[in-house]
């Protein structure tokens, strides 16, 4: 795969390389789908993770909403049709952070160095690895609504119109890209997997649990710190405009959502890209 670099450029094609080069993006983009069809584990448990969520979260919890506690839906939502884009935000959380174990497993093993040494920019490497890693988190994404979509035929979830699916779809994109660049950061400056991992969970769980994904925002309200932690926590503005992208419901301003999620994208992808840039890998 790389030996095609090196032969095809010389030293003036090295110094004058183009901001976006293709072909090491493909490459690299292509390996991350290679690694995950290859792995019949992974597959099972992309397609098995969100069937789990919604069996045994969305419709027991819909039961007891739908019980008397329905007033706090807002919109006029069935309590399952408000958790579906939660359990969607949920996929694209843990798939954008994890995705820095990946640069520290090729850092273990030997990949990164060969592919860091290639005359390539660093930042093409990351936008490659980047694109693989929302290709996956699309697929679950997907596959998370169209389960939601079948069990929605008796738990009332649809999705709106096929216009607010497709800006749905972009918007999971840029929510994605925010997070991508979050793990990318941290990959980039821990040392271990165990390190990562133990830092990306203590990050994870409380993100998501105080984001609006399970319960409206306004249920902790009277819990102080709690609840303004929803405010400045960059999920709530990722699942929000998922939400209401999907099935109409906004529980903030749209603009604000999208102002929020766009600027924690660029901020955290700008701090990935120098941050993968200045690693030094022995």
């Amino acid at each position: 795969m790389w030996g095609g670099w090196y032969g095809k450029m010389d030293v003036q094609e090295v110094t004058h390389r183009p901001l976006f080069e293709g072909e090491p993006i493909y490459s690299m983009w292509l390996r991350e789908l290679i690694r995950f069809f290859a792995m019949r584990s992974r597959i099972l448990a992309t397609f098995a993770s969100p069937l789990i969520w919604l069996l045994f979260l969305g419709i027991p919890l819909s039961q007891i909403f739908s019980s008397g506690a329905s007033q706090s839906v807002p919109g006029g939502l069935s309590f399952f049709a408000f958790i579906v884009p939660g359990i969607v935000s949920m996929g694209l959380l843990f798939g954008g952070t994890n995705s820095g174990v990946t640069v520290l497993w090729d850092k273990e093993f030997g990949f990164l160095k060969e592919v860091m040494v290639a005359p390539v920019r660093r930042t093409s490497l990351m936008i490659g690895r980047s694109l693989g890693a929302l290709t996956i988190a699309l697929i679950q994404a997907l596959a998370t609504l169209g389960i939601a979509l079948i069990l929605g035929t008796w738990l009332g979830f649809r999705i709106i119109s096929v216009a607010g699916f497709l800006l749905a779809i972009g918007f999971m994109i840029i929510t994605f890209f925010a997070f991508v660049g979050f793990g990318l950061t941290l990959g980039a400056l821990i040392e271990n997997t165990e390190g990562f991992m133990t830092i990306v969970r203590m990050i994870e769980f409380p993100m998501f649990f105080l984001s609006g994904a399970l319960l409206p925002i306004s249920v902790i309200k009277g819990i102080p710190v709690l609840y303004q932690l929803q405010f400045i926590n960059p999920l709530t503005y990722g699942v929000d405009g998922v939400r209401g992208l999907l099935t109409g419901v906004f529980l903030l301003p749209a603009w604000l959502d999208l102002t929020v999620i766009v600027a924690f994208a660029l901020l955290f992808l700008f701090l990935g890209a120098y941050a993968f840039s200045k690693m030094e890998v022995d």
